[in-house]
This record gives C-alpha cells, sequence and structure tokens, in this order.
C-alpha cells in the first residue's frame, strides 16, 4: 500500500500487524514501530501483553484487560481502512487551536520521507507545529519518554517556542 504508510499488500494485512492477535504478529508490529526493537520477544510474554489477566492476591481473576490488542479491534480496523480509502487532506478540517504534530524520524508506519507530516502541517497552517524526534520511530512514547514529555510541557506552556530550537530541519528536531 501505498500514500504514507507502511508497506503491505492490503488493508486487511495492515489490520493484522497494527492489531496483532498473535505472538508473531504482536513481533512485527514490534519490528515496524521501534528504532531498536527487543532482540528477545518470548512468545509467552507477546501473548500476555496481547490478552492480560490481571491477578489479584495470586488468584486469577479471569477478567481480561483489555489493551490495544483487543478491545474495540473491529472499529480499529475501521480506521486503518479509513486511512486507505479516498485519503485526502483537503477532506480534513481546519483547526483554528494550536495544534502539537510528533513524528518519528525513523517512524516506518508513516514514514517521515513520503512527507505526510509535512502535509498535514501544511494543511492545518500557523497554528501547527511539527516536531520531528531524532532517533524515534512510531512507538516515541515508548522510545523517547522524557523527550516527549519536555515536548508536550513545552508546547502546553509556551507554545510559541520548542526546547532545542537549534536543531531545526524540516520541522523542529529534537534529540
Amino acid at each position: 500500500m501505498e500514500n504514507g504508510l507502511f508497506v503491505v499488500k492490503n488493508i486487511d494485512e495492515a489490520a493484522m500487524i497494527l492489531i496483532p492477535q498473535t505472538p508473531e504478529k504482536m513481533k512485527q508490529l514490534v519490528k515496524l514501530t521501534f528504532v531498536k526493537p527487543f532482540k528477545v520477544m518470548p512468545a509467552c510474554f507477546l501473548t500476555d501483553f496481547i490478552d492480560v489477566m490481571l491477578m489479584q492476591s495470586g488468584l486469577c481473576l479471569h477478567k481480561k484487560w483489555k489493551v490495544m490488542c483487543t478491545e474495540f479491534r473491529q472499529e480499529k480496523k475501521e480506521l486503518i481502512e479509513t486511512l486507505y480509502k479516498d485519503r485526502k487532506l483537503s477532506n480534513l478540517p481546519k483547526i483554528t487551536q494550536p495544534t502539537l504534530i510528533i513524528w518519528g524520524e525513523q517512524d516506518q508506519v508513516f514514514p517521515l520521507e513520503l512527507e505526510l507530516a509535512h502535509r498535514l502541517k501544511r494543511h492545518l497552517g500557523e497554528n501547527a507545529q511539527l516536531v520531528v524526534v531524532k532517533n524515534a520511530g512510531d512507538a516515541i512514547n515508548m522510545e523517547k519518554p522524557k523527550e516527549l514529555s519536555k515536548i508536550f510541557k513545552s508546547f502546553l506552556i509556551d507554545s510559541t517556542t520548542l526546547p532545542m530550537q537549534e536543531n531545526l530541519s524540516n520541522g523542529r528536531k529534537l534529540d
């Protein structure tokens, strides 16, 4: 598939990777979203992540904690389908509020080199700020939590300047 998303054969394959239901698909997702994926990912850990059981006082309550992979799976698949179907930025509303767009420099899900981040910023206009985080993929919150926190804090406290502005290049970049 093209136009700003990672390479897959069809929407169903994209959904299988982005909403993993097996340890193998979870491994694919981790490799796709992290710059430095975990070297060892035991299947039992991945299965637990997909379908976590809450334990309390050593007893299994058989109450499933609905994580990113299980809750609202059909709705998430529909969102993925919408990304591919008649995608036009012109269909997006113009936002008048200050807007922060954060992108991983090495994002493989929505690759920076395909210009989607920059097109989105141009579409949203002057009220939008694009911050490109160096050495981060799509999972910025997991890979660079401190940098992400600084970006949010700076945006919320003073949206006219972001930390380390000397790293500007096609948007704002942070180490």
